[in-house]
């Protein structure tokens, strides 16, 4: 990116092309956030961040006896 004399328009053009990228990116299905990290978790075309899954990563000491 180019910079002006004009700060104000650099920083708005900065933005937008931030916003472009974001757009790009995949949309995690749990929490609707774009997915910014490397990795993602696609089960059965269902698309997670990490930190969704995290949400539901469980011991299996909690589903036996």
């Amino acid at each position: 990116m180019r910079y002006t004399d004009d700060p104000h328009m650099d920083f708005l053009r900065h933005e937008e092309e931030l916003q472009k990228q974001l757009d790009e990116l995949p949309i995690c299905d749990e929490c609707g956030e774009p997915i910014q990290t490397e990795d993602l978790y696609d089960i059965d075309g269902v698309l997670f961040c990490e930190n969704c899954m995290e949400g539901h990563r469980r011991s299996v000491e909690e589903y036996t006896e």
